[in-house]
């Protein structure tokens, strides 16, 4: 009588818990993201969450928790119930970057997350002021080996700072580090001709380019970007090649219920097939990913956090 009892209430929660996956979502979906409104992840999560409300028949809707690059909103979504209706727009400095940067972090994301998709990427450019009289990645290393040279970035810790600690290692340049509260202000410094040179994500970096302020010398990338196809990566001018690429994503509580991840993945996919997507992602000079399932995302990751904790590591920064 026991058994039977027993194997009932079992046979009742299965029960119920497939009819909760079967009317999944059957609430609102909460995307945290963990940057202000109007920057780029939080486009994006605005962008797919429209389509993701078409698809599924329940509001996505878009929660700002910004604050200490991104660390505060993961941290947040990183406690939130698996159960599929908190998700979170994840980029490369607060899930592959911080992990490193920082010795006590809130939360460890290979270990309380679980990749949904990959959504898009954009490469670091390398520039210079269009008055710097720096034509080429060759000129800027042959002033560099010449005397003191320096670089802008956003701040210490930042992409920009750790893609030219990179630069710098491959090239066996010496450059002084000038660290700035953001792109805008690094930018400003490099446009004036008081530091020469900078790194910089291509959506940050692409208006200055085109009208001619800011001069770029290479996609730090494995391929061109068709945002600007005439520029050489550094590997084709004759240096190693490296990538330093942001990628944004979307992500979820760590014990997911997979059937709902590969729900949200399969949708998340066509939806980067969508041309209204493909088009608002042109409008921000940004690549739509190549489609992945989400266990070839979660490996993506690792990779990355791998990399940017040797980067790191290679630089000695700390931030604590």
């Amino acid at each position: 009588m026991f058994h039977t009892i027993k194997h009932l209430a079992l046979a009742c929660a299965l029960l119920t818990h497939a009819a909760a996956w079967a009317a999944y979502p059957d609430k609102p979906v909460t995307i945290i993201v963990p940057f202000p409104g109007g920057q780029t992840g939080d486009i994006i999560a605005r962008t797919v969450g429209e389509q993701l409300t078409r698809k599924f028949g329940q509001p996505f809707i878009i929660e700002n928790k910004a604050g200490a690059g991104g660390t505060l909103g993961t941290a947040y979504a990183a406690r939130a119930q698996h159960d599929g209706y908190t998700l979170l727009l994840t980029s490369t400095g607060p899930f592959a970057i911080a992990p490193s940067l920082y010795s006590r972090l809130a939360y460890k994301p290979l270990e309380d997350f679980v990749a949904v998709a990959d959504i898009a990427a954009t490469p670091q450019i390398l520039a210079v002021g269009a008055n710097s009289g720096i034509q080429s990645v060759a000129q800027l290393i042959d002033a560099a080996r010449k005397g003191d040279l320096s670089y802008a970035s956003a701040g210490n810790g930042s992409t920009q700072h750790l893609t030219m600690e990179v630069f710098k290692d491959e090239t066996g340049i010496k450059m002084v580090h000038i660290p700035f509260k953001g792109s805008a202000e690094a930018q400003t410094q490099v446009i004036g001709g008081l530091i020469p040179a900078t790194s910089d994500s291509l959506p940050a970096i692409l208006p200055q380019i085109k009208a001619k302020k800011l001069r770029a010398l290479a996609v730090l990338d494995q391929e061109r970007s068709p945002f600007l196809p005439d520029l050489p990566t550094l590997h084709e001018q004759g240096y190693p090649a490296f990538s330093t690429v942001a990628f944004f994503g979307l992500l979820a509580p760590k014990g997911t219920d997979p059937r709902i991840i590969d729900a949200l993945n399969t949708e998340l996919n066509d939806i980067l097939r969508n041309p209204e997507v493909a088009q608002r992602f042109q409008t921000l000079a940004l690549t739509p990913a190549k489609p992945k399932t989400a266990r070839q995302f979660q490996d993506y990751l690792g990779e990355e956090v791998s990399k940017w904790q040797r980067i790191v590591g290679d630089a000695g920064v700390k931030l604590d």
